[in-house]
């Protein structure tokens, strides 16, 4: 999230929103966009975890979500789909170069 937080006004400039979602709870989610200054909101997934499992993110062996990014365009089409545990950095390079992309695509 860190690295979302740290390149927020390139998102901002290339009039994409973020946002996080996550299974923790609300407590949880406050505390962690605190500590990390998140300038961008962070979403709380209802208690059966209905947000993970319409994405498919839910991980089975464990009551949490797993680490994907999910570009989706205006009209609500996913456009690009990331997944890493990992690589974090990725994940914020993945989705700009996404982004930039569609807006490129869109323009023309």
């Amino acid at each position: 999230m860190s690295s979302y937080r740290d390149l927020a006004a390139r998102f901002g400039d290339a009039n994409a929103q973020v946002l996080g979602v996550s299974t923790d709870d609300l407590a949880t989610q406050k505390k962690f966009a605190e500590s990390l200054k998140l300038p961008f909101p962070l979403l709380v997934d209802d208690a059966d975890h209905s947000v993970a499992k319409a994405y498919g993110v839910l991980m089975a062996e464990r009551p949490f979500a797993s680490r994907v990014t999910f570009v989706i365009d205006k009209d609500g089409l996913v456009r690009h789909v990331f997944s890493s545990q990992t690589d974090a950095v990725r994940h914020v390079d993945e989705a700009m170069r996404t982004i930039t992309s569609v807006a490129r695509e869109q323009s023309n």
